[in-house]
């Protein structure tokens, strides 16, 4: 591929005046094809090492930030993946893929970072409430679909052959499916344009927890899981916090762990977190409870953990398998930060993964 007989072909490219800055060309997929030597220096390695990369290998989000340049006409700020450097990102769409310039944000003027910075954030946040205000445009047809197909399936629309009852089927399957993956997209919009305040007030977490487990009741019996909810010795149930978010929360959590196992045990402690583990976490020194849901027949490796809340990262990486999941869990760490808490996943290997997440139990 002459790559430099790609960028001159159009005139909405000044290639030589970009080549001071460092120039990446990958295409729609995100693999890089070509590079310039500043790139390299950029990135901190080899062209050669560039070319059999994707550019999501180097910066945070680059398929979301791509599609905010293209849309402000204008640069958008870009952090590297291993380290606290920012760059802007220029990005220009050509039929073979993107031609993306990074120049360093630190030589720019301060005004314009903060007025890109702010740009993006009003940018994402339109598309959010777009997408919110279209919740029933999706919703209603899938409902329909749903509907129909359920209810053929239990004979309202007359007898139907064998291979009919097949096709009905899978129709219902896959639109339920997408039904709740349109749902989580919804929900996770809403978390990021922060539509909720918590409203704090006095509530039992036990017992949310217990009415929450009886309402999946069903559903992880089915799959043959044990669930244990405990209370750890001299722990207090009762917090000031919003019990609706939370319940939401753990709704969440809850339904990530059902989805992922089909048997085994399923443990939920309630505890209140000692004063190294909020430390390390970052946290204020204030009254916490700690909630903890795990489960030994679920094991993660290590580049799941990386993109567990980000499902903007998945999909820059082309692996979608795990979406819905980080796109749930992206949901809770919006919540959970909405309480002001945190939320994190440890898991190890031939023992157990543990979803943890602590939230202030008064509001201080």
């Amino acid at each position: 591929m002459d790559i430099k007989k790609i960028l001159f072909k159009t005139s909405e490219i000044d290639v030589e005046k970009a080549l001071p800055d460092a120039v990446v060309f990958c295409n729609k997929d995100g693999k890089i094809l070509w590079v310039n030597d500043k790139a390299a220096e950029l990135f901190e390695t080899s062209k050669m090492h560039l070319l059999t990369s994707n550019i999501s290998d180097f910066i945070e989000n680059p398929i979301n930030l791509i599609s905010n340049s293209l849309i402000s006409g204008d640069s958008v700020i870009t952090k590297l993946l291993t380290k606290e450097v920012y760059f802007d990102m220029t990005t220009k769409e050509i039929a073979e893929g993107f031609v993306l310039d990074f120049r360093d944000a630190v030589s720019q003027q301060p005004v314009k970072t903060e007025k890109t910075i702010e740009e993006v954030k009003t940018i994402n946040r339109d598309k959010n409430n777009f997408l919110i205000k279209l919740a029933n445009d999706f919703k209603s047809p899938l409902q329909s679909i749903v509907g129909f197909s359920q209810a053929m399936t239990d004979g309202l629309g007359g007898e139907m052959s064998e291979q009919q009852d097949k096709y009905i089927k899978i129709i219902k399957k896959n639109s339920s499916d997408l039904m709740y993956f349109i749902n989580k997209l919804i929900e996770l919009s809403q978390t990021e344009v922060d539509l909720k305040t918590p409203e704090y007030k006095k509530f039992d977490v036990l017992n949310t927890i217990n009415s929450q487990i009886r309402y999946n009741e069903q559903l992880y019996k089915s799959k043959n899981i044990r669930s244990n909810v405990i209370l750890d010795e001299n722990m207090k149930s009762v917090i000031v916090s919003d019990e609706e978010i939370f319940k939401t929360i753990f709704q969440n959590v809850l339904e990530v762990v059902i989805r992922a196992i089909d048997m085994g045990e399923m443990n939920i402690q309630i505890s209140q977190p000692d004063a190294e583990l909020i430390s390390s976490k970052g946290l204020p020194n204030i009254d916490y409870v700690m909630i903890s849901i795990s489960t030994n027949a679920l094991l993660l490796s290590e580049s799941d953990l990386e993109s567990m809340f980000d499902p903007y990262k998945i999909i820059d990486t082309t692996n979608r398998k795990n979406l819905l999941r980080a796109m749930t869990l992206a949901c809770v760490k919006n919540l959970v930060q909405s309480l002001k808490g945190i939320v994190w996943v440890e898991s190890q290997i031939l023992k157990n993964t543990s979803f943890n997440l602590i939230i202030p139990s008064n509001n201080n």
